[in-house]
């Protein structure tokens, strides 16, 4: 099947695709780019919206990429492109011979948690506090989805979701897990009106070790800052304090790392609540 072909850099669909390396672009379409095989069959196997595809026309389409778009519900428009115009759209050093434009996944967290509040759900969630570092972000979400987390809250001031760093890190898991953008403290506070727990990372006097806590029922495991930690709107509405020991000379451990840390103990002890 023959597909369009661009070869130039300042055809009008690669100027419009190049903004959305950029945040205000990102936010303008309403769209992100996914690169690489991998992240592009991801997107056509989850369902999610792929409007446009372009490929190096010197190496055709990954068969896998091939197979999952004749799968996929949605019309997608197909280029094969330049490595001068991958290139152009690239933030990899290597451009990997495909990219994607994916229109952001629109869930609203109120109408999600409703749903799932009402059929009275026992939830894991994630709350992250103006997370900066995309490699943590992207590691978060891919070990939360890995760990079969229901939901990961960013809060406001944290990075982008849909920076490139963090699709890449995420390995696929942005498209199977919900992920939400909000105020922290109100959300935490509608969370706990409607029953919800939280459990704040903090090395308090009165927090206790990770794997003491109780995680059963609608628990969320609040992840603070790299640099300062949880902040105090969000330490006053905690209904545990919660840290991990350090039984070495470090100071603490890496955002991303505590996060793992704290949703597989959860599961763990969710699991044996089940036994």
């Amino acid at each position: 099947m023959a597909h369009e072909v661009i070869t130039s850099i300042q055809n009008p669909l690669v100027k419009r695709l190049n903004q959305l390396l950029d945040r205000k672009g990102r936010e303008e379409q309403g769209r992100f780019l996914v690169e690489g095989a991998h992240l592009v069959e991801e997107a056509l196997k989850s369902g999610a919206e792929v409007m446009t595809i372009l490929y190096d026309n010197d190496r055709d389409m990954d068969p896998a990429c091939r197979r999952a778009m004749a799968n996929h519900p949605g019309d997608v428009h197909v280029v094969a492109a330049s490595a001068a115009v991958l290139g152009k759209l690239s933030e990899t050093k290597s451009p990997q011979g495909i990219v994607a434009e994916v229109t952001k996944i629109a869930t609203d967290w109120a109408d999600w948690v409703d749903k799932k509040m009402s059929a009275d759900e026992d939830l894991l969630l994630l709350f992250l506090d103006e997370i900066q570092d995309p490699g943590n972000l992207g590691t978060i979400l891919r070990t939360a989805e890995a760990a079969s987390v229901d939901g990961v809250v960013l809060g406001k001031g944290s990075v982008d979701v849909y920076n490139g760093k963090v699709v890449r890190a995420t390995m696929g898991a942005l498209f199977r897990l919900p992920v939400f953008t909000g105020a922290l403290p109100e959300t935490a506070a509608q969370w706990r009106r409607n029953g919800g727990r939280l459990l704040v990372s903090s090395l308090q006097k009165d927090s206790i070790a990770y794997d003491e806590a109780d995680y059963t029922k609608r628990t969320a495991i609040v992840i603070g800052n790299e640099g300062r930690g949880v902040c105090e709107d969000l330490m006053r509405q905690a209904d545990q304090y919660v840290h991990i020991p350090i039984y070495g000379q470090a100071e603490s451990l890496n955002a991303a790392v505590a996060a793992g840390i704290f949703v597989y103990e959860a599961q763990r002890k969710r699991k044996d609540q089940l036994r």
